[in-house]
């Protein structure tokens, strides 16, 4: 009679991993899933910022060009004409700096969120490994009936239940 209470435990408990095991799955494929979309996100940020940096460098070469052509000014027209282009390409050149920025905050802002999604789909990538030890462990206590193999398993679950819960909680959090 002992044996079959302890042997429907056994049953209850690899259950009850099991259904742990696919919620630790089908979290770590979203953190999988979201760190793959955020690390394309974050090379296009990147990517923007060098079409930023060329753009700015390009309005440095007009403004250096610009500057020497004004010395060649033979009248005030064409001295105006330079000022002005002057002014506008000196304008273009602070734009794209403030432009940079904001793009590299972005970026650099969406790959600290990839490392946190990395961090929690290893936690949860770590509890699908405890629990598939476990429900081995569990199995082959029932298969030999050996209840030290069984309590040998309920520390590979409480090592996976914690890393479960640990990746759940974890900013950012999924929904």
């Amino acid at each position: 009679m002992f044996q079959e209470k302890w042997m429907k435990g056994v049953a209850v408990a690899t259950t009850c991993l099991a259904v742990m095991t696919a919620i630790a799955a089908s979290r770590g494929t979203a953190c999988s899933s979201k760190t793959q979309l955020l690390t394309s996100i974050e090379g296009s940020k990147w990517a923007y910022y060098q079409a930023k940096s060329i753009k700015q460098n390009l309005s440095e070469s007009q403004k250096n060009a610009f500057e020497v052509e004004m010395l060649g000014a033979v009248n005030l027209e064409q001295k105006t004409a330079y000022e002005n282009k002057l002014q506008t390409v000196t304008g273009d050149i602070s734009r794209y700096d403030k432009e940079k920025n904001a793009i590299k905050n972005d970026a650099e802002a969406v790959g600290i969120e990839n490392g946190l999604l990395n961090t929690k789909g290893s936690r949860f990538s770590g509890a699908v490994v405890f629990f598939q030890i476990g429900i081995m462990l569990s199995s082959v206590a029932a298969l030999l009936k050996r209840k030290s193999m069984w309590i040998a398993g309920c520390v590979f679950r409480a090592i996976a239940t914690v890393l479960l819960i640990n990746g759940l909680m974890l900013k950012p959090l999924l929904f």
